[in-house]
């Protein structure tokens, strides 16, 4: 039927002018520029002011610390008064906070065999961190040996509970040796849900015996990761560069043990320094192999301060 054929003839015409204007449509927009977020971050999530930020995709997220000559936290800074280098480039800030968080803490205390004269000392010690708590902030006890022991299924700001908790912690079997990496690992680990500041303290005299873990995963582990390391050694061997290690890459401390006065004030310092730091978050401007070291260094246009943050990130793997 012609009128049939003509009708045919219409609707093909009609298809063939929508795919060209399709085809068209596309050819267009592929000649458009792209605009691609820094650091090849599709999407970025807006974060507050009052937000800790951790390192997703290419962020990298640096806590800060400043402290004047007097030993007091500068609390008064902004992001113009910082600036951030990456292997010697400087990096623009993308995010930044300053204000009073609460903190998360995993308190690790080592019990093995070679600690056991000093074991009142690390308790005191460990009492002294807890005196320092706010309302608002946690701390999850675990004391390890040859096996790893969490006295409480997450952190608590019940200083009644953590003091019976630490007054529970014994002396493990000498032959079962000790498993600080491991210890260290499961710290890292059960922080990283944690939506406050994140710190492990760590009370030990360095010694690893055993385990799954190794210095280097657990040096890697912590790099990477936004918590900091705060390591105080028992003993009387030389400073353990493991754990100075541990501290100078997080932007933490490391402290040698001494009389119980000594470690009640660096506590207090520790849990001021956690609550008052600066967070800076940035996309690193050139890309890196994965597994890939770059150094960081956080400079202030503040006279007479120190600025402790860590000196460097593993690219993510």
């Amino acid at each position: 039927m012609p009128s049939g054929v003509r009708i045919s003839n219409q609707m093909k015409l009609c298809i063939n002018s929508f795919l060209l204007l399709l085809t068209l449509s596309v050819l267009v927009q592929a000649q458009q520029p792209a605009s691609p977020l820094p650091g090849g971050v599709q999407k970025v999530e807006e974060v507050g002011s009052g937000d800790i930020v951790r390192i997703t995709a290419n962020l990298v997220s640096v806590p800060v610390t400043v402290i004047n000559r007097q030993g007091q936290n500068v609390v008064d800074l902004h992001q113009n008064d910082f600036r951030i280098y990456e292997d010697g480039k400087e990096q623009q800030i993308a995010h930044f906070s300053n204000v009073d968080r609460p903190f998360s803490v995993a308190l690790l205390i080592d019990t093995s065999g070679s600690t056991a004269p000093f074991l009142d000392q690390i308790k005191g010690a460990a009492k002294a961190f807890v005196e320092q708590l706010r309302p608002s902030d946690t701390v999850r006890p675990v004391y390890f040996h040859g096996e790893i022991k969490s006295l409480t299924k997450a952190g608590t700001n019940e200083r009644a509970v953590l003091n019976s908790a630490i007054d529970q912690m014994e002396p493990g079997p000498v032959l079962m040796g000790t498993r600080l990496y491991d210890a260290v690992d499961f710290g890292l680990q059960v922080l990283k849900s944690e939506s406050a500041r994140k710190a492990v303290v760590l009370l030990t005299d360095g010694e690893n015996t055993w385990g799954k873990s190794t210095m280097k995963s657990t040096l890697r582990e912590a790099e990477e990761s936004d918590i900091i390391v705060y390591a105080l050694q028992y003993g009387d061997m030389p400073p353990d560069k493991y754990l100075q290690q541990l501290a100078d890459k997080t932007g933490g401390r490391y402290f040698k043990a001494g009389d119980n006065n000594a470690i009640r004030q660096s506590f207090a310092g520790v849990a001021e320094e956690l609550r008052r730091q600066y967070v800076i978050g940035y996309y690193p401007k050139e890309g890196a192999r994965s597994g890939q070291e770059r150094k960081i260094k956080v400079k202030v246009n503040r006279k007479d301060v120190a600025v402790s943050a860590r000196r460097s990130y593993t690219y993510g793997r």
